[in-house]
């Protein structure tokens, strides 16, 4: 078989044809703040030293909220964290929350998140309110996307993320326990407005499709049953979305890469019945609960999987052995017939030793040859 380029492997494998070799296409951008820290590099250099397939991801530009909304914040150090309560002011009445950011470093990590004390919604006399802050129709553009994808040429392949997705939005203005809550005090308030983010995202999505994107990436990880969510209200209230978005996309002819880093077995079926093209990040036990090769069994025919490889306990935490040893039973359990992409069960962390990076790609060619 003839050597493939990086973007003709990944799209070779997504299609479930036989590369010449498995695609290694970890998320890393943790470890690269960390690794290239004062230097202009980034996952194109880093494919280069550590011989990847890389997957870029880009976002799109967007603008919210309504004009006429207005934001009052204040601000107070709370030890070595800034602390900050924000009046958001719209035409429908104000709402308020708040939350603390960690400063960045190896304590808190490369880019650590809010922690929220407030979230904005606290009832349905909060939903005329929000409608303002997602507001249509959307403005959003993707004038990198092009340019990007000429740059990147066959050297990988680029994907847009509309944005932060509705769980992100659900998390961050609800809250999951107060969501969890509100599924058994008032389910239709929920689902309208997951229905709001759910649209705004959708809209900003089709934007990106229209303008030619040919890969969206997609996450729900925030609403995870990882996250305490049972696998019946998930299918009830989140899969029937994913499943919107998935027909969006292929409507356009566009590939489909969903994200969750959590616990997947019981859901997998459901994601690869939606038509998802790719599935990440597989996480096996303890943080997930993936068996790869099963997963091949139930789904590999069905999506391209993505991932498996604990970024932690393996990656983290691990020598050089276990990591050749953990890469090389993931090849083992999912690569034969293709759609199996090797990659991380999310970003390499900062502080992950270079020599377990090194051992993980080179482990990646070695095994991943195929004859």
């Amino acid at each position: 078989m003839s050597k493939m380029t990086s973007r003709e492997r990944i799209l070779t494998t997504i299609r479930h044809e036989e590369p010449d070799m498995v695609p290694n296409a970890p998320r890393m951008w943790a470890f690269l703040m960390e690794y290239y820290r004062g230097k202009n590099k980034g996952i194109l250099d880093a494919a280069e030293e550590f011989d990847l397939d890389p997957i870029l991801c880009i976002g799109a530009s967007v603008t919210a909220w309504d004009s006429r909304v207005t934001l009052d914040t204040e601000k107070w150090q709370e030890g070595d964290r800034t602390a900050i309560r924000r009046t958001i002011k719209t035409p429908a009445g104000d709402m308020t929350d708040g939350y603390t950011t960690a400063p960045s470093g190896r304590e808190y990590g490369v880019s650590p998140n809010p922690h929220w004390f407030e979230h904005a919604v606290k009832g349905p006399q909060d939903l005329d309110k929000i409608r303002y802050l997602f507001t249509h129709p959307v403005k959003a553009n993707v004038d990198s996307y092009a340019p990007t994808v000429e740059s990147v040429g066959e050297r990988g392949l680029v994907e847009v993320r509309p944005t932060a997705g509705a769980d992100h939005y659900l998390a961050d203005y609800l809250g999951n326990t107060n969501a969890m809550m509100m599924y058994y005090d008032d389910k239709e308030f929920l689902k309208e407005l997951l229905r709001v983010f759910h649209e705004y995202n959708q809209a900003v999505m089709k934007k990106c499709l229209e303008s030619g994107v040919k890969v969206i990436f997609d996450s729900w990880y925030n609403c995870s049953l990882s996250a305490g969510w049972s696998p019946q209200i998930y299918r009830e209230l989140f899969v029937p979305l994913m499943k919107e978005n998935v027909d969006l996309v292929h409507s356009y002819g566009a590939i489909y890469h969903f994200y969750d880093d959590g616990k997947s077995m019981e859901v997998l079926a459901d994601w690869a019945n939606c038509g998802m093209d790719i599935i990440a990040t597989l996480t096996p036990p303890p943080v997930g609960d993936v068996d790869l090769a099963e997963a091949k069994k139930r789904v590999g025919d069905k999506t391209c999987l993505k991932g498996n490889i604990d970024l932690i306990y393996v990656l983290l935490k691990g020598t050089p052995e276990l990591v050749r040893k953990s890469v090389r039973e993931a090849i083992d359990a999912a690569a034969d017939g293709g759609g199996f992409i090797l990659s991380t069960s999310d970003s390499i962390r900062e502080g992950t030793p270079v020599e377990n990076v090194r051992a993980y790609s080179e482990a990646a060619r070695e095994y991943g040859v195929r004859v």
